[in-house]
């Protein structure tokens, strides 16, 4: 069966709310890391191919559960293909001509009896945020006579909610408060209003915060989580490639730890044994190796170097190579699709049975 990897997600996402779980606890659930569940659920990166045979054949998540909630994501999403042409025509130029409203700060000058929105209100007009047409909240920028809006939330109750869940703004008894060290990072002038916009925008990208937005606000606004997501990502690919590594490098004295990882299963837990835990790790470092080549991110030089060392793409074999070798003949990946022969298939079982 064919399936839409981002419908795939999308009918996840449903599946989760339906059984109350949260992103992370599905996504511990499908073996996926932490952070590989935040790029995933927000868009970020795409599902591997081995990562889709995973999902389709969870026992825990039977296909025929997720398939009922296909048919009915790609019914909306042949709703939103035919509207997008206008609908992102018009937002795009609005991002960048619109017709935006300041806004103003509350005409409730005590913050005795005063309701949380209107101290937001304050905190938005401080920073002299303003509203288009489509109720997105935005900064302004003013160049070459030319004014355009970077978008921060999709609309102004998100906004005070996020402000509210950040510890910004509270209501104790009959007054309401503002922690404006908190809200410009104890920094001031231009620093603190980046700060504040920047980490008001994180908040609601982040998945773990599960903030509804629409998909046009939620791709106006991509480019701005790239960076942190990035710096993830290559962190992440670095801790594999020495993962990786170690395991091959000290095979015969390396064992599966027991120490749980951060949704508290270890992978002794997880994985029949240490092979097909060292396989996992080869191969996600192939394709997260992949992906961030895809994006157009820059991967540092050293990193980039150990990558290649350790796949023997730098014009030598690794010294363990032998172990490695024969996971990436067999294994489909990025690419082509691979064409092992008997001898490839020999080697990896040889290396998988000798575990």
């Amino acid at each position: 069966m064919k399936s839409d990897c981002d419908n795939l997600i999308l009918a996840l996402k449903s599946l989760a709310r339906s059984k109350g779980l949260s992103q992370k606890e599905l996504g511990a659930s499908l073996g996926f890391s932490l952070n590989r569940t935040k790029n995933l659920f927000s868009g970020r990166s795409k599902l591997s191919g081995e990562e889709v045979l995973r999902i389709l054949t969870s026992r825990e998540h039977p296909l025929p559960e997720l398939k009922r909630y296909l048919p009915l994501y790609q019914l909306q999403q042949d709703l939103w293909d035919i509207e997008s042409e206008n609908r992102d025509m018009s937002e795009e130029s609005e991002l960048a001509v619109g017709d935006a409203q300041t806004i103003q700060g509350s005409l409730m000058t005590a913050n005795v009896n005063k309701p949380l929105a209107e101290m937001a209100r304050d905190v938005m007009h401080d920073k002299k945020w303003r509203v288009l047409p489509t109720g997105w909240i935005c900064s302004a920028t003013i160049a070459d006579g030319k004014c355009t809006y970077d978008p921060i939330a999709p609309d102004f109750a998100t906004a005070v909610s996020a402000m509210k869940k950040m510890g910004w703004i509270w209501k104790r008894g009959g007054g309401v408060f503002a922690d404006w060290n908190k809200i410009n990072g104890c920094a001031s002038g231009e620093v603190s209003d980046e700060y504040c916009e920047n980490t008001l925008r994180s908040f609601i990208l982040d998945p773990e915060n599960d903030v509804n937005m629409s998909d046009s606000f939620r791709q106006a606004v991509q480019k701005y989580w790239v960076g942190a997501a990035d710096a993830e990502e290559i962190n992440r690919l670095r801790n594999v490639v020495e993962n990786v590594r170690r395991m091959a490098e000290h095979w015969a004295d390396w064992e599966l730890s027991d120490e749980p990882n951060e949704y508290g299963v270890s992978p002794k837990q997880i994985y029949v044994n240490k092979f097909d835990y060292f396989e996992q790790e080869v191969l996600g470092m192939r394709q997260l190796h992949f992906d961030l080549l895809n994006d157009g991110t820059e991967i540092p030089s050293d990193l980039e170097t150990r990558y290649r060392e350790t796949f023997s793409e730098d014009g030598k074999p690794y010294k363990y190579s032998y172990r490695i070798d024969p996971i990436l003949k067999v294994n489909d990946g990025p690419g082509p699709l691979v064409d092992a022969s008997l001898e490839d298939w020999r080697r990896y079982y040889a290396i998988r049975d000798g575990s």
